[in-house]
């Protein structure tokens, strides 16, 4: 695979944490907390840095909690077969706290020096694609394709119903390109993250009054989190950003001058390996985009309190799917390929 100088920033905050994630010397348990730091700190996305607080009591984690499954050189070097065992023993695990209502988020971490300095290309999607198919065991992992993750959460009346969760590429060298917003140290990192269930959790464990409530908390999270990911660029400038609010009929706009409705990035957010982001090589200051690296009407409509038909995509974000106790640990959710339109639901 090839790989970037020796001698390459990653920028202040990630060259940092590799002084403990890509030294040989440094225990796994120094390396978790190493990318622990750098996640309350460093990632853009408000949830993860919360989730990095579930030690410090629900209060300062506002009761989301997330596991994490470490991969390291010594684990690769086993084969793929070995390091799929290690990551679907982990994705069990995982979905047995989810059903508490106490994780709602899994990371996958990839720590290895040759991935965090593996250089933009067609090896490196191929890598990420095949590190992938080690979780996505029920697909046969593609290219321009989303991918969602069903996590079960047992409700108070004793029902057993699965949410969807978002499936994420994270890797070092995504540092000042298109995908900026998508860097992290120490290698590669795959992020499942369940919105609707952390809402139904919260509502669930008596964190908040209800459903409403906590979606309305969830959703502003996410807002937030929108143009957050300028962290380590010389300019600040991220790979997402609201869209301006359209003019009303009595030419009024939304109090904060923001669409509520949609927003744009750079790259299709939910799109695990996007062959034309993960390949491009090309360093990004300037902040200027083509037209047709734009992405222009994401949304979050999907986090909202209704109820939604149980045929529609969007069904299983906020209202989760009722299955049996032997599916727990399935995933019922197809890949959808991604379409660059405003009536794209998934």
């Amino acid at each position: 695979m090839p790989q970037l100088p020796a001698d390459v920033s990653f920028g202040a905050d990630i060259d940092a944490a590799h002084e403990v994630l890509l030294c040989p010397d440094s225990t796994e348990v120094q390396r978790r907390a190493a990318l622990h730091r750098w996640l309350a700190r460093s990632q853009p996305c408000l949830f993860g840095r919360l989730a990095t607080r579930q030690n410090d009591g629900v209060g300062a984690s506002r009761g989301l909690g997330m596991d994490m499954c470490w991969i390291d050189d010594e684990d690769l070097s086993r084969g793929l077969d070995a390091v799929t065992e290690k990551v679907q023993r982990a994705r069990h695990r995982w979905k047995d706290r989810a059903v508490t209502g106490h994780s709602s988020a899994f990371l996958i971490m990839f720590n290895s020096r040759r991935l965090a300095y593996a250089a933009p290309g067609s090896d490196l999607a191929a890598a990420a694609l095949t590190l992938a198919g080690a979780y996505l065991v029920e697909h046969a992992p593609v290219p321009d394709v989303i991918y969602t993750e069903a996590v079960p959460l047992r409700h108070p009346d004793g029902a057993l119903r699965v949410y969807k969760a978002s499936v994420q590429l994270f890797h070092t060298s995504a540092h000042l390109r298109r995908h900026h917003d998508r860097r992290v140290p120490g290698g590669l990192l795959i992020s499942m993250n369940a919105p609707g269930h952390y809402a139904q959790a919260l509502a669930a464990r008596g964190l908040m009054t209800d459903l409403t409530e906590a979606m309305a908390f969830v959703r502003r999270m996410a807002l937030r989190s929108i143009g957050a990911g300028g962290i380590g660029h010389p300019r600040a400038s991220g790979s997402s950003w609201r869209n301006p609010a359209p003019h009303a009929a009595d030419g009024g706009c939304p109090r904060d001058g923001f669409d509520p409705h949609h927003y744009s990035a750079t790259y299709q957010i939910d799109v695990l390996v996007q062959p034309e982001v993960i390949t491009d090589a090309r360093i990004r200051t300037d902040g200027s985009w083509s037209a047709e690296e734009i992405w222009p009407s994401l949304h979050l409509d999907y986090l909202n309190p209704a109820p939604t038909d149980p045929g529609s995509p969007e069904h299983g974000w906020a209202h989760g799917l009722d299955v049996n106790e032997t599916a727990r640990h399935d995933n019922p959710w197809p890949a959808r390929p991604a379409v660059n339109a405003p009536d794209f639901d998934y």
